[in-house]
């Protein structure tokens, strides 16, 4: 079991505290890059020394989602090799088990780049008897162009100990409504995934998130945790329900203009012991954001809205666990630690032990 965990919200540590009796690595998203190759970071000591304490490996995860910064690492030799080093230095430093490389948005363009990236810095953490996984867009088929295609999962294999594949994401905020992770879709993923790299190092991941849709007025979703999707299903008296062709939960409702969503309740910060790494300044500019639309005056809400929620709850994720099991897969992944309904903690529980 490989838990994504975020230091920004108090839910992660919690459910990490809670069930780490059934979590095997954690990958940690409190590490930062810059153009030069340069790193930051806001370790968290407490949840190292408490990971220790329980046997879970921890690896801090690297989070890119520009396509220009990614370019720059990749093909300029003095920044990669700097990166490379640099990312070297803080495991070992610090202290950790690993890393986990999660590069997104990587122009297709670089799909020769990128694998030869993850060939060296694997050597170089080989080296030191540390750890390589790599989070990857999921596809189930060896697609060269769009989002997944600068990932070729065969050329990669000999370089990861571990791959999580995004099998998620399959709707966004962005899209129409429905399922983030259709099963038909998964299996196929799972299935492809498995014949390009060995199934013990392939973890398929499974979502712990969902969305609202106002399909009246329509615009982007709302991103949800399961506690915030079943308090909107008990205030409009709707049942969670598992959809038959998708196999995921969903649910839909209707509210009125103006009616406020269920509250969230914050957990309080947390007081832990933070280690905090500056980078140097970095000369190269970055790249210049399109400017942001002019803001249109908002119509008048239709006073009657319906919505449409898709989520996972502990019985979809019986669904995907199963297809793990089915293609006898390394593990599962998790996105991400806190926003889990909390029965899927049985669910996994019962997964490893069968394992």
């Amino acid at each position: 079991m490989f838990g994504y965990y975020v230091p920004y919200d108090p839910t992660s540590w919690a459910s990490l505290e809670a069930q780490a009796d059934k979590i095997d690595y954690v990958a940690a998203q409190w590490v930062w890059i810059d153009a030069c190759g340069n790193l930051s970071s806001q370790d968290d000591l407490t949840l190292l020394r408490f990971a220790r304490a329980k046997g879970i490996r921890v690896l801090p995860s690297l989070l890119t989602d520009s396509g220009w910064m990614n370019h720059r690492l990749l093909t300029d030799e003095p920044t990669t090799a700097r990166a490379i080093q640099n990312l070297v230095d803080y495991v070992v430093d610090v202290g950790y088990d690993g890393l986990d490389l999660d590069l997104e948005g990587v122009n297709a363009t670089d799909r020769a780049v990128y694998t030869a990236f993850v060939a060296r810095l694997s050597a170089a953490l080989h080296k030191k008897g540390k750890l390589l996984t790599a989070a990857l867009p999921a596809k189930a088929s060896d697609v060269t162009t769009g989002w997944a295609g600068a990932f070729e999962y065969a050329a990669l294999a000999p370089h990861l100990d571990l791959a999580v594949i995004m099998t998620y994401a399959y709707t966004t905020s962005s899209t129409p409504p429905g399922s983030t992770a259709p099963h038909d879709w998964v299996d196929r993923v799972i299935s492809y995934v498995t014949t390009q790299m060995p199934p013990q190092k392939v973890l398929p991941g499974i979502a712990f998130y969902g969305y609202d849709w106002n399909v009246t007025t329509g615009g982007k979703a709302r991103a949800l945790r399961y506690p915030q999707a079943a308090a909107l299903s008990d205030k409009y008296g709707v049942p969670i329900t598992l959809d038959t062709t998708s196999r995921s939960a969903t649910f839909t409702y209707t509210a009125r203009a103006g009616d406020v969503p269920p509250p969230d309740p914050k957990l309080p910060a947390l007081d832990h012991e933070i280690k905090t790494r500056s980078r140097p300044p970095c000369p190269v500019a970055t790249a210049t954001p399109s400017p942001a639309p002019t803001p249109r005056p908002s119509p008048t809400p239709p006073p009657v809205q319906q919505h449409v929620v898709w989520l996972e709850d502990a019985k979809s994720v019986l669904q995907r666990v199963n297809l793990a099991e089915k293609h006898r897969t390394g593990g599962i992944a998790t996105w991400r630690l806190g926003q889990e309904d909390s029965g899927v903690w049985a669910v996994i529980r019962e997964y490893r032990q069968g394992r």
